[in-house]
């Protein structure tokens, strides 16, 4: 649940993010452009210290909450370098000819810029969910007193993996094959209606 949900607001903090690196100049984006590289190749431990001892400064208890605030943390950084690698591809003439049409900038953004970026955010937050999933470091030092999959994985491989690892992760698969699939039949769907 906290992987699913994390990865929604990694998903739009990220493409925010990303489409600012791409497009705008502004004053602090090299600034910006090191903090998400250095989310990137910090080790989890540091994040997962770090965010621990933050959270203990400020007297908030750990719990769901800190970990989905530190499962998103982690995140955006891989959604933005994506987002922003698709939108710096982007031809920009296709939204000066929305707007020399009559729209504005919202409905410019929402018709014609989203889509175009979308595949970015879809690949940044499956990149995201798969992280998240996969987190044991961070989510070891700020989950509290709940036990997450990957701490239960970890603790239960010492005696022996358990079946229930086994189920999950082919629930994992065919949730990824399923993904999959519809994604290519929609693309062999939208290539037959261009010809």
């Amino acid at each position: 649940m906290i992987a699913f949900t994390s990865s929604f607001a990694a998903a739009g903090l990220g493409a925010l993010i990303g489409l600012a690196l791409a497009r705008y100049r502004y004053r602090g984006k090299a600034t910006t452009d090191f903090v998400v590289f250095l989310g990137i190749s910090s080790p989890e431990v540091v994040l997962g210290a770090a965010l621990a001892l933050y959270f203990v400064t400020l007297g908030v208890a750990r719990g769901l909450s800190t970990l989905f605030v530190s499962h998103v943390m982690f995140s955006i950084p891989f959604v933005a370098v994506i987002v922003r690698a698709r939108a710096a591809g982007l031809d920009r003439s296709l939204e000066d000819a929305a707007m020399d049409l009559g729209a504005g900038p919202i409905v410019t953004f929402l018709k014609v810029t989203l889509p175009l970026i979308f595949p970015g955010i879809l690949a940044g937050w499956l990149l995201s969910f798969a992280l998240s999933m996969d987190d044991f470091v961070i989510s070891n030092f700020v989950q509290g007193p709940a036990t997450m999959f990957p701490t239960w994985v970890y603790g239960a491989t010492k005696v022996g993996i358990p079946p229930h690892v086994f189920v999950f992760a082919t629930f994992i698969f065919l949730g990824g094959l399923t993904f999959a699939g519809i994604y290519a039949l929609t693309r062999v769907g939208s290539s037959k209606e261009r010809v």
